[in-house]
């Protein structure tokens, strides 16, 4: 025959349980804990990078001061040059037509009178008054004969009669190597 026993009995405690519940908590503790740690450390990392980052900011800053500085100077420094070489071509330009005036002066005889003395670039045009042939050509040897100009040329010369006097006017084109 069988015995059922229906009544509920009292089982023993099982420490299995018991374990288990302290092993979980320990574990849930011990995570709780695990990422307090690692959000304090990343917190930390998160200020130690931000605190970098203004430091390299304010180095930026400052870095562009010198930086515009710079460039104002180097702006500078192109103006200044700018202006010496607008100088310097000013100061050849200068020197150049008096030469140019000089050696006319020079070349030109007693019996010529200069009334216009051009000059565009290299060409230089002369026109003037002579009392003769012989001293218009006088003066475009002397003019030949001159270290600065090359090319001298005759392009017009024509007889002017004035009261009694017999002017002979005349326009020379010539070269010329000091003017630039």
């Amino acid at each position: 025959m069988i015995k059922i026993n229906l009544l509920p009995q009292e089982k023993p405690k099982s420490f299995r349980v018991y374990y288990q519940i302290i092993g979980s908590s320990a574990l849930l503790i011990i995570t709780v804990v695990a990422v307090g740690v690692m959000s304090f450390l990343l917190s930390s990392e998160i200020d130690r990078k931000k605190q970098v980052q203004r430091q390299k900011e304010k180095t930026v800053q400052e870095l562009q001061v010198i930086i515009d500085q710079v460039l104002q100077y180097e702006q500078d420094k192109q103006t200044l040059t700018s202006k010496l070489q607008t100088i310097e071509t000013l100061q050849r330009n200068q020197r150049g037509p008096v030469l140019l005036l000089e050696e006319v002066s020079k070349s030109l005889p007693e019996q010529v009178w200069m009334s216009l003395l051009q000059n565009k670039k290299e060409k230089v045009t002369l026109r003037g008054f002579a009392l003769s042939l012989t001293s218009i050509g006088d003066f475009m040897t002397a003019l030949e004969n001159s270290p600065i100009f090359l090319g001298v040329k005759l392009t017009a010369a024509f007889l002017r009669v004035s009261g009694s006097r017999e002017i002979y006017e005349f326009e020379l084109l010539f070269d010329c190597n000091v003017i630039a």
